[in-house]
């Protein structure tokens, strides 16, 4: 299939969408990336590699320019959004759902053969335990805007009628980990260096993560695939890693103390539910400080989220994946430099 089918990927300066690029140039394909700042974003304009890259600057909210970068295009790979915690709850929908509508339309009306929507694991996890499961589980909203906002996108994307010359295929990755993570892994190094992160239930319970390179391979195994057409798929490394094997990987590769202190899960629910219902009528700055305290965040730390990878493996061919540990190696040489970098500057600035 290489060479021969032309991919479009909306946010392609974030992790997903230049991880995706890179992997995809590497591989001989010819990619369109674009995103508000494509080509001044350095993730994108270092990637080098046998396949063909044109960097576009659009807007998810600019259908017009939309439909001209889809213009070709046999494959859209919509991972452009926003994961703001901060952000407000119509500023989040906007990006996130109308952004795919935008998206969807552009495609349609460009006669793109499959639109590829990432989702996200969090449509299906609410704020409760989930143990192996699969696809069948119905969409939960749970009152974060940006789980919310992937619900609602979700069931507009898998609402395309199966008679659409346009096919869609929807991947749900967990907590997405890899060099250039800014969603989540920061401020979980950050609260773990600062000694205030905390074990959740003993840190007991088992994470949904994902390499970025794995979820890559899976999406790549989608392109054009009958198999892949109208269905969703659940993603995650595929591996049984606990909360605190997450922690503790994270604080041994960055030579950081180990987490012990611990909270019981109701007390941890209770001071989480508190703190997000009051969180947004405070200064953004305010927020930031309580990032820790977010639903988001109890839904990585505290709630069980146990997801079967099955169906990716039998339809998408989703073997031989980057094990955790490697994985989480990578992603940590890349926060390592990024520490250094931040230290020799801070001397340099003195």
């Amino acid at each position: 299939m290489t060479g021969k089918v032309k991919v479009a990927i909306t946010g392609a300066s974030g992790l997903v969408g230049s991880h995706l690029a890179e992997h995809l140039i590497l591989s001989g394909y010819e990619v369109v990336a674009m995103s508000r700042n494509a080509s001044s974003e350095k993730c994108l304009t270092a990637i080098t590699g046998p396949g063909k890259l044109t960097l576009l600057q659009v807007d998810v909210n600019d259908e017009t320019a939309l439909q001209h970068a889809f213009a070709g295009c046999d494959v859209v790979v919509h991972a452009a959004g926003t994961v703001d915690p901060y952000g407000s709850r119509q500023t989040i929908f906007k990006t996130n759902v109308e952004g795919t509508r935008n998206a969807m339309s552009a495609a349609r009306n460009c006669g793109v053969k499959q639109f590829i929507f990432v989702s996200s694991l969090s449509v299906i996890t609410g704020q409760g335990d989930q143990f192996d499961v699969d696809e069948t589980a119905e969409l939960k909203p749970c009152g974060e805007s940006y789980a919310d906002s992937k619900v609602e996108a979700e069931k507009l994307v898998m609402s395309e009628p199966e008679t659409s010359s346009m096919k869609v295929t929807s991947v749900r990755p967990g907590f997405i980990y890899g060099p250039r993570e800014k969603a989540w892994m920061p401020r979980l190094i950050n609260s773990i260096g600062t000694g205030k992160a905390m074990l959740i239930g003993g840190g007991l319970k088992e994470t949904n993560v994902i390499y970025v390179g794995n979820l890559s391979k899976a999406i790549e195994n989608a392109f054009l695939n009958p198999k892949a057409y109208g269905q969703v798929f659940n993603l995650t490394d595929g591996e049984k890693v606990t909360k605190k094997e997450l922690f503790d990987a994270i604080a041994d590769g960055l030579g950081l103390p180990r987490v012990t202190k611990q909270i019981p899960v109701p007390v941890a629910r209770f001071a989480c539910e508190m703190i997000s219902s009051f969180a947004p009528l405070l200064p953004v700055e305010k927020q930031r400080g309580l990032a820790r305290f977010s639903r988001a965040a109890f839904r990585l730390a505290g709630v069980n989220q146990g997801f079967s990878v099955k169906k990716a493996e039998r339809d998408l061919n989703y073997v031989n994946r980057t094990p955790f540990k490697e994985g989480m190696a990578k992603t940590l040489e890349y926060f390592k430099a990024e520490r250094t970098g931040a230290k020799k500057e801070a001397v340099a600035r003195r």
